[in-house]
C-alpha cells in the first residue's frame, strides 16, 4: 500500500479533474446554444420586416372608403373589388406572403372586410375572426407583430398588423407570412438540441457517478460517525485510509471524539456539584420564603381591622381567641412589654398617694 500513499491526490485536484470533464461536456451543447441564438436573430429580422411591410402597405388604403362594405352581398361594390385587386397585387409581389386582409372592429367583435385569399376558404365581408390575439388588438392602434407562430383554420403563420389610414382605431391591415417551413426547421433544431442536451446529461451522470462513488462512501462514513456522536456514543472512530484530505478529516474527527469524551466526564462531575449546590440553595430559599410569608402575614394582620373589646380592650385573633393587647402584639411582632403607670391613671388609682400637679407636670406623693 506504500504506492497508494505516494500516489495521494489532493481533493482540490480531484475537483479540478471533475470540472475539466464538465467543461468538455458543456462544450458539446455550445453548438445548440449558438444555433438558437442565430434562429432568434433570424426571427427578429423576419418580424421587423413583416411589421414594417404592414405599416407601409396600410397607408395605401383609406379606411373611410371601406365603410359601405358590411356583409357578403357587398362584394359587388366597386370599392370592394378595387381593394381586393390591390391586396392581391401586393400579395403576388412577395411569395413569402400567404394572405393580405383588412379587418374591422365593431365593439368586441372583429370581422373581415376584404380577404385576398383566392381559394374557397376566402372570408366574406362581415365574417367574425376568432380568437383575437392581443397583438392583433394592438394592431388597430399601432404596428405590431406576433411574438410566435399562430395557427388558425387557414394554416400556421407569423402575422403583422398596422392600422389603416383614417382607420380611427377600427381598421387594420394584416399580413400572414408562410411559416410552415420555418416552424419545421425550428422543430428539427429543437429536437437536435434536446437530444444533444440529453446525451450531455447522460455522459455527465456517468462521469459524476464514477467520481462520486468513492467520495460518497467516505462522506457516508463521516456522516454515520457524526450521527453516533449526536447519539452520545463518544467512542466512535473513523477507521481506514483514503490517502487524501479525508485522512486529515478522520484524524480530526477522532481527536474531537476523544476531547468530547473527556469533556463529558468533566461536565458530569461539574453537574453533580451544581445539583448539590442547587438543592442546598433551594432549601435555604424555601426556609427564607416561609419566614417572609409569616412576617407578611403578621404585617397584614396588624394593618387590617382588629376587633377589640370596648370594655376590657382585649383583641380577638384570627382563631377567635381574646387576648390582652400586650400578648397579641408580642405574638405578632415579637415585641416585649414593660409596665408603668401614667399620671392620669395614677391620680385615679392612687388618689390618696398622688395628687395632680399643674397641667403637663409630674405626679407627686402626698407624704413621706
Amino acid at each position: 500500500m506504500k504506492w497508494l500513499s505516494d500516489l495521494r491526490l489532493r481533493f482540490a485536484t480531484k475537483l479540478f479533474v471533475s470540472h475539466l470533464l464538465a467543461v468538455f461536456l458543456v462544450s458539446g451543447s455550445i453548438g445548440t446554444f449558438f444555433y438558437f441564438r442565430a434562429m432568434g436573430s433570424l426571427m427578429r429580422s423576419l418580424k421587423s420586416r413583416l411589421m414594417n411591410s404592414a405599416a407601409l402597405l396600410s397607408q395605401s388604403i383609406d379606411a373611410r372608403a371601406l365603410e359601405p362594405i358590411r356583409g357578403p352581398d357587398d362584394v359587388r361594390l366597386d370599392v370592394y373589388q378595387q381593394t381586393l385587386d390591390t391586396l392581391r397585387r401586393m400579395r403576388r409581389t412577395n411569395p413569402d406572403i400567404a394572405f393580405l386582409y383588412v379587418m374591422r372592429r365593431e365593439g368586441e367583435r372583429v370581422e373581415f372586410v376584404v380577404d385576398s385569399d383566392e381559394t374557397s376558404k376566402q372570408a366574406p365581408p362581415g365574417r367574425e375572426y376568432t380568437p383575437v390575439v392581443p397583438l392583433m388588438e394592438q394592431g388597430f392602434h399601432s404596428a405590431s407583430v406576433d411574438t410566435e407562430l399562430v395557427e388558425d383554420e387557414w394554416g400556421t403563420f407569423l402575422s403583422g398588423y398596422a392600422p389603416l389610414l383614417n382607420g380611427e382605431g377600427r381598421y387594420l391591415l394584416g399580413i400572414d407570412m408562410r411559416a410552415d417551413e420555418v416552424r419545421n426547421k425550428l422543430s428539427e433544431m429543437r429536437l437536435t438540441g434536446m437530444l444533444s442536451l440529453v446525451a450531455s446529461i447522460l455522459l455527465a451522470l456517468l462521469f459524476a457517478l464514477h467520481l462520486s462513488r468513492g467520495l460518497g462512501r467516505r462522506l457516508a462514513t463521516l456522516s454515520r460517525q457524526c450521527q453516533a456522536l449526536m447519539a452520545g456514543r463518544l467512542d466512535a472512530r473513523i477507521e481506514g485510509r483514503t490517502y487524501d484530505e479525508f485522512d486529515d478529516i478522520a484524524d480530526s474527527f477522532n481527536a474531537l471524539s476523544e476531547s468530547l469524551q473527556q469533556t463529558r466526564t468533566e461536565l458530569e462531575q461539574t453537574v453533580s456539584r451544581l445539583e448539590q449546590s442547587h438543592r442546598t440553595l433551594e432549601d435555604r430559599v424555601t426556609e427564607r420564603t416561609r419566614e417572609l410569608q409569616d412576617a407578611l402575614h403578621r404585617v397584614n394582620l396588624l394593618k387590617g381591622l382588629l376587633p377589640i373589646c370596648s370594655s376590657c380592650k382585649k383583641i380577638r385573633d384570627d382563631q377567635g381567641y381574646w387576648k390582652q393587647v400586650e400578648q397579641f402584639v408580642g405574638e405578632q411582632t415579637g415585641a416585649r412589654f414593660t409596665h408603668g403607670i401614667c399620671p392620669e391613671c395614677a391620680g385615679k388609682v392612687y388618689r390618696e398617694l398622688f395628687r395632680e400637679t399643674p397641667a403637663g407636670g409630674a405626679a407627686e406623693t402626698s407624704g413621706g
